[in-house]
């Protein structure tokens, strides 16, 4: 008789049509099964209380990479996370004499969640007791809704900007686009942003330096010209709109900027 999965019911009834008076050969022939099947099922019964063998502990073959082993690759990667994975390889060769292929370290890795993502990139100059005392600044002395800052920075652009680098295609072909490869003018803009949205804008060809973001700052962002007449934009701390944050980018640390906006009187100065 040909393999096939016999239900857990079926097994049981043919113990009960057999514990109820029937012949094997007629509980065989009823339900389809072998004689062989039955004898087998009746002994199960007997040792565990079940037709179903219950499933054995030594069922496949000892993991390479144990439980207490994958906790340590877990702290390994939670001090150096840009490891390769022969790195990994080796340092497992060295420290626990396991060898093992980088796809089946991926394979396992990958099972425990620890997936392969994009580095999120921390600057090493960070320095955290500086963070601290910023927070307890903000925390002690903002209201708390963010109307007092205006924060500024850049961006830019060019023709590839914005061209896509993933695709779908049948599989064995190359997803393909026709797009440019030179790069052509480079645009630069420069915001102030508040929580009320853009307060100052302005658009440069090129890059900006220290002197385009100066005057960026001294005419459009403390101060705002229209029809020749000075408006201010920023006021007194702590006021609404009195706090300037910029980035740690190099143009931004100007001593003269630094000076003009604090003497300015307008406003708070704060990377």
């Amino acid at each position: 008789m040909p393999y096939r999965r016999i239900s857990s019911d079926l097994k049981d009834c043919a113990i009960r049509l057999w514990d109820s008076g029937w012949e094997i050969e007629d509980v065989c022939v009823a339900l389809g099964v072998s004689s062989s099947s039955c004898y087998r099922w009746r002994q199960i019964l007997a040792e565990h209380g079940t037709c179903e063998r219950p499933p054995s502990p030594l069922t496949g073959r000892t993991r390479t990479i144990t439980r207490a082993l994958l906790t340590a690759i877990e702290d390994l990667f939670s001090q150096d996370s840009d490891l390769y994975l022969d790195e990994l390889c080796v340092w497992l060769g060295i420290q626990h004499n396991i060898s093992i292929s980088t796809s089946a370290l991926s394979r396992t890795l990958n099972s425990v969640g620890l997936s392969r993502k994009t580095l999120q990139k921390l600057a090493s100059e960070r320095n955290e007791l500086c963070r601290a005392e910023f927070r307890n600044y903000l925390r002690d002395n903002f209201v708390g809704d963010g109307s007092e800052f205006v924060v500024v920075d850049e961006t830019s652009k060019n023709e590839r900007t914005y061209a896509r680098h993933y695709g779908r295609a049948a599989r064995g072909r190359r997803a393909q686009l026709r797009d440019v490869f030179v790069r052509g003018i480079r645009y630069s803009l420069c915001a102030a942003l508040t929580t009320q949205g853009y307060i100052a804008t302005h658009v440069v060809e090129g890059s900006y330096d220290t002197q385009k973001f100066y005057d960026f700052i001294t005419e459009e962002v403390v101060q705002s010209r229209i029809y020749d007449f000075q408006l201010p934009q920023m006021n007194p701390f702590p006021a609404e709109r009195s706090v300037l944050i910029l980035d740690n980018c190099r143009i931004h640390h100007n001593d003269d900027l630094v000076e003009l906006v604090e003497n300015a009187g307008v406003c708070e100065f704060t990377y």
